[in-house]
């Protein structure tokens, strides 16, 4: 970068490459043309190889900042080519392989300033694009519409020849999932009915009947959540049913071989389930899934969250049954909600469902290999999992849970950050078909 660029006013705007080969270099915004390019003549020479020798000007259109693409060098704001036009705040621009977003050096100042660079810190590290024009109010603005019984079984059938959207025809806007809080009602219904039975009548007959809808309440209405979020509509209900009864055994046995065989937990403890239960779950994932047709990123955060939403499941029910015979019906029930409302927050369906997302990042249009196991892209989601993990069955608490608070909030984080990506991979997608 030429002299004078990386000393930045505090009123100054500036360009900043929060991902990528470029990742931290800041580029200030002037009233004349600034040129990012990889050329030795630019005000900001780029490191990375897609980018052209000049690829675009940026400069102040009055207050407002504006950038245009040098002889049509590919500049995608949000996932969509542009060749010119205004920068706004909320944007993300990808230059080449990098990610630039519109900051000034006063950001950060406030709280919300602060969440805002943390959210980008957390999806840098994980590698995906930064959340942008993601509304929660917007995104679950269907959940209390009236929907007819009909609405609901139509829903579920998707997935089949004649269901399945052409890829024109998919809808590349943030999804709004209803279905996930219709389910969960019922459930919660349903497990409130065991619960007075259970407490009315002291009938043991009851008793696996709570459990199983205790332990598959919360983390099925996850499962729910994504399936919705699968816009290609390409993954039928048995598909997502087969991975989740298969998956969810699979990696239990996988994890049960690795405990025995590493023995990590008489030293690491219950931390040790970080580092062998998310390989048994990913091991599992490639175990159970490798047809072609399901190419898109958000069929992995779909096919991840169904493996894991079995390993919750299974395992949930399995603590609610030793907790029930060693402490009793109180005790229980306090287990089966206490993991059940947690799991929202973090859990193996979170965890699993970025490791999917990771692996079909990757895989693209290829046939599995274990080969993809090893690519930075997937190990870096893999490592995050197992951070996670570790830290959820760590000794530290803090009061509130804010532990969980915590890191639900990073695993959502990068969670919305694959859908964002999964919608980018089909809007380019779209483009190349409209091309062809």
């Amino acid at each position: 970068m030429k002299s004078g660029m990386n000393e930045v006013k505090s009123s100054e705007l500036i360009l900043a490459c929060t991902s990528g080969p470029d990742q931290g270099k800041r580029l200030v915004i002037r009233q004349k043309d600034v040129v990012i390019g990889r050329h030795v003549a630019c005000d900001l020479i780029s490191d990375d190889p897609d980018v052209a020798e000049r690829h675009l000007k940026v400069s102040l259109r009055g207050e407002r900042p504006w950038f245009q693409a040098i002889a049509d060098a590919s500049v995608f704001v949000d996932g969509h080519r542009v060749l010119e036009g205004p920068i706004d705040a909320k944007q993300q621009l990808r230059i080449g392989r990098s990610f630039w977003k519109l900051g000034d050096t006063r950001a950060g100042e406030t709280f919300s300033g602060w969440l805002d660079n943390l959210s980008e810190h957390i999806s840098s590290a994980a590698g995906v694009e930064k959340v942008q024009n993601f509304s929660v109010s917007e995104t679950f603005s269907d959940i209390f519409k009236t929907r007819m019984d009909e609405d609901i079984e139509e829903y579920f059938n998707v997935g089949t020849r004649t269901t399945t959207p052409p890829l024109l025809e998919i809808d590349t806007s943030w999804p709004k999932p209803w279905v996930f809080f219709k389910l969960f009602s019922l459930a919660v219904v349903v497990y409130l009915g065991f619960v007075f039975a259970l407490t009315e009548f002291q009938n043991p007959i009851l008793v696996p009947g709570l459990i199983a809808i205790g332990s598959f309440l919360i983390p099925f209405s996850i499962l729910v959540l994504f399936f919705e979020l699968n816009v290609p509509r390409n993954v039928p209900l048995y598909q997502v049913l087969r991975l989740l009864l298969l998956g969810g055994i699979l990696s239990l046995i996988l994890s049960l071989f690795l405990f025995r065989a590493t023995h990590l937990d008489s030293w690491l403890g219950a931390m040790s389930a970080g580092i062998v239960e998310e390989i048994g779950k990913a091991s599992a994932l490639l175990l159970v899934i490798h047809k072609l047709k399901y190419r898109w990123i958000l069929n992995g955060l779909l096919f991840g969250a169904a493996v894991g939403t079995g390993f919750a499941a299974f395992e949930s029910a399995g603590y609610a049954f030793i907790y029930g015979l060693s402490g009793g019906e109180d005790l229980m029930l306090e287990v089966i909600t206490r993991r059940g409302l947690l799991s929202i927050l973090g859990g193996h369906v979170l965890w699993t469902a970025l490791v999917g997302a990771a692996l079909w990042k990757v895989r693209e249009d290829r046939p599995f290999s274990i080969e993809m196991m090893k690519d930075p892209r997937c190990l870096r989601v893999l490592a995050l999992a197992m951070v996670l993990h570790m830290a959820w069955n760590s000794p530290l608490d803090l009061p509130f849970y804010l532990k969980y608070v915590a890191l639900g909030f990073v695993a959502w984080v990068v969670i919305l950050g694959f859908i964002q990506d999964g919608l980018t991979q089909i809007q380019r997608a779209q483009d190349q078909a409209r091309q062809s």
